[in-house]
């Protein structure tokens, strides 16, 4: 039995494990059975052609040999027309015709003859020498160099196994020629099994260079072993020491000989792949000397541009109020620049499970889908994740994940290419992405700090401005008040009533500005929102307005209880009611303002409960909503500018977020969030604000 004959042997044994592993998959499998075909084609070939090799040339097997020949030909042009893309029916026609010939003439007596036997050949090689020119042609019209050396990589592949096969043939023709075609078929096989299973492309070349790398590595691990063995000749103590101490050698060089040498494959044969790590592994070092989550934006997105491999790249971050996810920055043109929770509820929830999401994936399992299947919610949340994706113009989308918190995510995508990254360099994304999460979180510590020091030195204030201004109020206005106001004419006596009402005013400053510094004092109780909000609602309408207003409530009932003191959340929800009133009755129209109440169950373990104030006022312009909670910041000429900052306090001071949406000319949006009073983490005080809890971006 000469060589081929055993290779063949060998050969079909194994492409019968890889068609029963790739039929048998559980998961998704591009082309699953046009390729299983194929493979089980080529097992009949082998096969067929060991037992013809054993028998000794016997006329049954040949017969067979050349019916298996046919039908891995036809096997083939099937399945890279599919894979390709480029069906053309003309040659798929007449592969059958071929095939259906040589089913029907091998059974006969001509089946055996020569002139068949090179017909038949001829016809398998060609087949195979066809699909060879289609690969090359992709290769030789792909705009991509990625794309382009890889189809090179299958094209050149493709080539040295129909060249070893073909040279299979020659002891048919009474040459003996020791060829390993069967076995070098079978090795592009699993290959092709690797990217059909992947379903990329792309990783042919991790695979190809993983395999390159390790065979360079064998070649001096093989010389030191050797080297130590054989100089140790027959001498039994000796061999056992040198293999000891070439075993030693090889563990302490193989992890930095493995790690040179893949550098050097990546830098020489996949030098855009080689740069593209590269300049994601300088953005991983990078990102943690950046604070602002704007230059974080910027740096990630002008670096996967200046990569050269996207078209389309964005990031959107939380709202405020957790309602949806906004565009901070894009590159290409984009359908939608924000994501509603609601709406987009399938796209999020299964990038929070699975933390990066394919387009490509998401199209396969749609498309694997039976008929029947076509209505069905499976198929729904399919449709739904895919339409979000195209909107944002993402192939690949990668959450920003911290803690139970999904912060936002970043989508890719490379217009060009049907597969622009392989499996490793979405690893090295995804990985990205982390840091992404984690300097986002980073950002919120210190902004959280700032307020910390800010507020630590507004209370250092206090106690000075306490005495230094409270004391000599207290002596003016007791000075004016002596005053007898028998003994003044007219004018004095309406100067002294302005000195009194100016320091009520001031005194009344001041003590807002101390409410606002001191440490945190309240009564936290479980707190039922909804009467709280009637009462408020009852207030309000009892009072006179210089427009007409209207004053509604949109309460969810069985309201979950927050733990709160109730007499510093009734100031909150006044001040901000009464604002809002304000901001309406500034025109001749007057408004609608709508206070409700909900249970939010989109962010974290612990569902949250939601205040929200409505206007249909005239919005808040840009300018004035970045400095709305800063104290003495105000827009009245009136006011103190301390109102909103002192709401902002006790919110926080609750464990709670306090958020502003707004639009000009369609009204304003307040929203507060606040913990449930079975919430474990629902301690109220300094400790709780100082650990200021995870959702201030929400």
């Amino acid at each position: 039995m000469g060589i081929q004959t055993q290779s063949a042997l060998i050969a079909s044994i194994l492409l019968l494990a890889i068609a029963l592993n790739v039929m048998f998959q559980r998961r998704s499998v591009l082309f699953r059975w046009s390729f299983a075909w194929l493979v089980l084609g080529l097992f009949l070939y082998n096969l067929f052609f060991f037992l013809w090799g054993v028998s000794e040339g016997a006329e049954l097997w040949m017969r067979l040999l050349l019916i298996s020949a046919a039908l891995a030909s036809h096997f083939g042009l099937r399945f890279f027309s599919r894979f390709l893309g480029e069906p053309n029916p003309t040659a798929l026609a007449m592969s059958g015709l071929a095939t259906v010939a040589t089913v029907v003439i091998g059974v006969t007596r001509v089946g055996t003859s020569s002139w068949f036997t090179g017909l038949v050949a001829t016809f398998a090689l060609g087949s195979f020498g066809y699909i060879a020119s289609r690969l090359f042609a992709r290769h030789r019209k792909t705009t991509s160099e990625v794309e382009s050396a890889r189809f090179g990589y299958l094209f050149v592949g493709h080539l040295v196994a129909l060249t070893f096969a073909g040279l299979d043939l020659l002891p048919m023709m009474g040459t003996s020629f020791p060829s390993l075609g069967h076995l070098l078929t079978t090795l592009y096989m699993y290959f092709w099994m690797q990217i059909v299973q992947r379903s990329r492309l792309l990783d042919l070349e991790e695979l190809f260079g993983r395999g390159l790398g390790l065979l360079i590595l064998s070649v001096p691990m093989s010389l030191i072993y050797g080297g130590l063995v054989v100089w140790a000749g027959d001498r039994t103590g000796l061999f056992f020491f040198n293999s000891m101490l070439a075993s030693v050698v090889l563990i302490f060089l193989f992890e930095p000989m493995k790690d040179a040498i893949d550098q050097w494959i990546g830098r020489l044969l996949f030098r855009e792949t080689f740069e593209f790590e590269a300049i994601l592994g300088r953005l991983r070092a990078e990102l943690p000397n950046h604070i602002h989550v704007p230059d974080q934006i910027d740096m990630v997105l002008d670096g996967l541009n200046e990569s050269r491999r996207v078209t389309h790249a964005s990031v959107l971050l939380l709202d405020s109020d957790g309602r949806g996810y906004s565009m901070q920055r894009s590159i290409g043109p984009l359908e939608a620049r924000r994501v509603d929770v609601v709406r987009a509820r399938a796209f999020l929830e299964a990038l929070r499970r699975d933390r990066v999401l394919a387009l490509e994936q998401v199209d396969r399992e749609r498309d694997e889908l039976p008929g029947e299947a076509a209505e069905s919610p499976q198929a729904q949340r399919l449709d739904a994740i895919r339409g979000t994706m195209r909107e944002l113009s993402a192939g690949l989308s990668f959450a920003l994940v911290s803690g139970e918190r999904m912060l936002g995510f970043l989508n890719l995508k490379d217009e060009r290419l049907r597969e622009p990254f392989s499996s490793a360099e979405i690893r090295l994304i995804l990985s990205l992405a982390g840091h992404m999460a984690t300097a986002l979180e980073n950002s919120e510590h210190f902004e959280r700090l700032k307020e910390r020091e800010r507020l630590s030195a507004l209370g250092e204030m206090s106690a000075g401005l306490a005495h230094e201004i409270r004391n000599p109020l207290g002596a003016i206005k007791g000075a004016g008040q002596l005053l007898d106001p028998a003994k003044l004419d007219p004018e004095q006596r309406d100067m002294v009533e302005v000195i009194l009402a100016e320091v009520d005013r001031l005194n009344e400053v001041v003590s807002q500005f101390l409410d606002y510094a001191r440490p945190y004092r309240g009564a936290p109780q479980a707190v039922e929102l909804n009467p709280l909000l009637e009462r408020v609602g009852r207030l309000l309408r009892a009072q006179e307005h210089a427009s007409p207003v209207e004053v509604r409530l949109a309460l969810t009932p069985n309201l979950p209880a927050v733990r709160a003191d109730p007499a510093q959340l009734e100031q909150v929800f006044l001040n901000l009611a009464r604002n809002a009133l304000e901001a309406m009755e500034g025109g001749a129209a007057g408004g609608v303002l709508t206070m409700a109440t909900e249970v939010l169950e989109t962010e974290g373990p612990t569902p949250r409960v939601q205040v929200r104030f409505v206007d249909t006022g005239p919005g808040i312009p840009d300018e004035v909503l970045r400095n709305l909670f800063i104290p003495f910041f105000t827009t009245k000429r009136k006011g103190t500018g301390l109102g909103l900052a002192i709401c902002q306090r006790i919110v926080q001071n609750h464990g709670g977020t306090i958020a502003v949406r707004t639009q000009l000319g369609q009204g304003t949006t307040v929203t507060i969030r606040l913990r449930r009073a079975d919430e474990p983490e629902s301690a109220t005080g300094e400790f709780d604000r100082a650990l200021l809890t995870n959702d201030r971006a929400l």
